[in-house]
């Protein structure tokens, strides 16, 4: 937003030099993006006023103007413009001035001489106007244009940061910068009006979502006299153009106050004015054009044919303020910002109004601005005041609440104590009320401070008033921190995956509920007001996502794809409407299974390339993997999928991707994923260092013949519970059906590796152990020893 120089004096005393206001605005958390001044110097141009105009004799599009300069008398100008005509104000380019890369001289044009050229706006480089730039009635003729518009005064270009509302306006920044620089601000004296005639007859049906609606009715206004100089480029330098007096007036006072209004022709409006919800199906032709449908979550302002405007977003057309506009009702509202915002957002427009009453706008500044704008209107234009109609309910007004402010917490977060009686010099800087309170201050915010909610807003606002380059660094004297376990558990986790070629990717937590329950998985947790559609969930896996990104990337000519992610879900708690939150660890896994390369044949990677994956994060943390058959997610094969489970408690999945859900989603090859939960990796480890063990572990290999059917992971458990606390490792290293076995049989090879760390075990102790772990293996699963 440009703040021009000397539009902020109007609201400003000060005797600071320009440019250290814009320091001070950075320093308190303005970002000032840049600065320059308001127009070109346009040496050589002025304002000049046709007093004569008759056509040319050789031309039939050409005119010869005869142009009061003022003190500088007459000159002849040959025009070709359509809007010329007798007593229209102009800027007239004299010999010699620069237009860009153009010089004008005096030129001799279809045998008639021209001493100067009348401008458009656009070859000035300033307003983008059709024809000659219109110039207001009070420009007077022969001064210079840069003059009479000041184009020489300074501007900061100030970013308003998405809290400070209320600095959306030229009063606002006004306003904080007496705070920062120690000016005054010069409050507003609003005049008493001359009124008369009759209260335009309006009514508020939604109190709630517009709990203030003030509006007047003037009439008998000149609009052909225009707007004067100093407002047209007031509204320029903000980017707005000049239409009529009573819009160009609502515009600056939206600039001006931050309160946005709206003018209708109040000859185009049939009946009574009511505030109202939108009929479902309801239609209204902006002022962009555009016809746009509205349901009942949308706030209007109508009469009794039907809408006007969209409330606090953008007018109609059918009663939109034209040239010919002689009566305005001029509307001044508070309306609620949540429900505007959702309204504003759905049509796809981002209005000045829109944005301000989004951010917020003081209720109290309602009657000001009518006040100031009717008495611009009046000044301007001419015409004749009604008396204001206004519906308040001040209860549903923002209302806000006292917060205790504690000075030792201001020395705790600022690292410097600050005495109360300056503390309270600089809350009151801001208009806030502050009183003591039993050692402390209790302190209410301006109603148009919308940002201030708790005490830690107040001490950023101590902070920026003392200016942070004035807080002293304040060496901090405490023990180093280290990492949480569970933390540095989950980061170790992430690194060994990388140093395995996974890559990390971080997916959006609001999913599709329809693609989670495609895949199996309950939506759970869904958002009232979602932003869209397929955002309306809180995601209950991470594995959506992850396919969704390794999708993606295959699609982009990635062969081997290995994502990984940790990430929180979400699941409706059984207390009710809360939501439990869980963290988890989940990868995904296509295309080859080790780069290309010339020294082996390459293959696709399989299950028992990510259970190795899954097995080598678990060994990480120090816990023993078990891979079981057992309940898996609808989206897995068959076959194909195992129950993940570490200490008897299940921790999570992994398998292969349906070949149904393969195809729904577009991959071509085998994908295979995994999801655990990330406490077991979070875990320390809390390890001791181990003396390598005295006497020598003894190996003993056993193939048993057991049903073909039964999982090898329930025979290796038997083996574990019953083999006791010699058993130092397990493997399966065979699997045999075939010949030599009876029909629906299997053998699996069995090596059993058995150590005591105090003495060398005998063959009669390993020969007794091996004989009960058969003992167990044949009651259990009806194993026989093969022969």
């Amino acid at each position: 937003m440009r703040i021009a120089k000397q539009w902020l004096l109007d609201w400003l005393d000060t005797r600071l030099p320009f440019e250290d206001l814009g320091a001070a605005l950075t320093r308190g958390g303005f970002e000032v993006e840049g600065a320059g001044t308001t127009g070109p110097a346009l040496p050589g141009v002025v304002v000049g006023r046709i007093a004569a105009i008759t056509a040319h004799p050789h031309a039939e599009r050409l005119r010869i103007c005869t142009v009061d300069c003022g003190e500088d008398g007459v000159r002849t100008v040959v025009c070709g413009a359509a809007n010329a005509r007798l007593g229209l104000k102009a800027p007239l380019a004299l010999p010699g001035a620069v237009l860009g890369k153009r010089v004008i001289t005096e030129a001799e044009l279809r045998g008639v001489r021209s001493h100067g050229m009348l401008c458009s706006g656009a070859e000035l480089g300033l307003a983008a106007t059709e024809g000659l730039w219109e110039l207001p009635e009070d420009a007077p003729p022969g001064m210079a244009l840069a003059d009479y518009f000041r184009f020489a005064d300074p501007y900061l270009d100030v970013a308003v940061t998405p809290n400070r509302g209320d600095c959306l306006s030229v009063k606002g920044v006004a306003r904080e910068l007496a705070a920062l620089t120690g000016g005054r601000f010069r409050a507003p004296r609003p005049r008493a009006l001359k009124v008369s005639g009759v209260t335009p007859h309006v009514s508020v049906e939604d109190k709630s979502r517009c709990p203030r609606y003030c509006a007047r009715l003037i009439s008998g206004m000149a609009p052909d006299k225009g707007s004067p100089g100093w407002l047209v480029e007031r509204l320029r330098v903000c980017g707005a153009s000049a239409r009529h007096p009573a819009v160009d007036v609502t515009n600056y006072i939206l600039f001006d106050l931050g309160q946005p209004l709206h003018a209708f022709d109040a000859a185009l409006v049939r009946g009574a004015v009511v505030v109202r919800g939108a009929h479902p199906g309801e239609e209204i032709t902006l002022l962009d054009g555009a016809t746009r449908r509205l349901n009942a979550d949308d706030l209007i302002i109508a009469d009794d044919e039907g809408p006007l405007a969209v409330a606090g977003v953008m007018g109609g057309r059918r009663a939109a303020v034209g040239p010919a506009t002689r009566s305005v009702l001029l509307e001044a509202a508070y309306f609620r910002p949540d429900t505007l915002s959702r309204t504003a957002r759905r049509l796809g427009l981002a209005t000045e109004s829109a944005l301000r009453f989004e951010r917020g706008v003081d209720p109290e500044l309602c009657e000001l601005a009518l006040e100031r704008a009717t008495a611009l209107i009046l000044k301007i234009a001419g015409g004749v005041a009604s008396p204001a109609a206004e519906h308040s309910v001040p209860e549903l007004w923002p209302r806000p609440e006292p917060i205790r402010l504690r000075l030792e917490r201001i020395r705790r977060l600022l690292g410097v104590g600050v005495p109360r009686a300056h503390v309270t010099r600089l809350l009151k800087g801001l208009g806030m009320t502050v009183t003591a309170s039993h050692g402390d201050l209790l302190v209410t915010a301006p109603r148009f401070r919308f940002d201030i909610r708790a005490e830690v807003d107040l001490i950023e606002e101590v902070a920026r008033l003392l200016g942070y380059d004035e807080i002293p660094a304040v060496a901090l004297s405490q023990a180093p921190l280290s990492a949480r376990p569970r933390a540095l558990g989950l980061r170790r986790a992430a690194d060994l995956l990388v140093d395995r070629d996974y890559h990390e990717a971080m997916t959006f937590s609001l999913v599709d509920p329809e693609e989670q329950t495609r895949l199996g998985i309950p939506a759970q947790a869904l958002l009232r007001n979602p932003l869209a559609a397929p955002w309306s969930a809180l995601r209950a896996s991470l594995i959506p996502g992850l396919l969704a990104a390794a999708l993606h990337n295959r699609r982009r000519q990635q062969g081997r794809v290995r994502l990984f992610e940790v990430g929180t879900c979400f699941r409706a708690a059984d207390s009710g409407t809360a939501v439990d939150e869980e963290l988890r660890l989940a990868g995904v896994a296509l295309g080859p299974a080790w780069p290309e390369q010339w020294g082996a044949p390459g293959r696709l990677v399989d299950f028992f390339d990510v259970k190795g994956d899954v097995e080598v994060l678990c060994a990480l943390a120090g816990a023993t993997l078990a891979v079981e058959a057992g309940d898996i997610p609808p989206f897995l094969q068959k076959g194909l999928a195992a129950t993940l489970r570490v200490g008897g408690e299940t921790i999570g999945f992994l398998g292969g991707l349906s070949p149904a859900h393969r195809e729904r989603l577009g991959f071509e090859e085998p994908v295979f994923v995994f999801e655990i939960h990330a406490a077991p990796l979070g875990q320390p480890l809390g390890g001791r260092a181990q003396e390598p063990p005295r006497f020598p572990s003894v190996r003993r290999d056993l193939a048993v013949v057991v049903r073909a059917d039964l999982p090898a992971g329930a025979v290796l458990e038997t083996v574990r519970v019953n083999a006791g606390p010699l058993l130092q490792g397990l493997v399966l290293f065979d699997v045999y059906q075939g010949e030599g076995l009876d029909l629906g049989k299997k053998s699996l090879a069995l090596g059993l590796t058995l150590q005591d760390f105090s003495r060398t075990l005998t063959d009669e102790v390993v020969d007794g152990l091996v004989a009960q772990v058969l003992a167990a293996l044949k009651a259990a699963h009806g194993a026989e020893l093969r022969q």
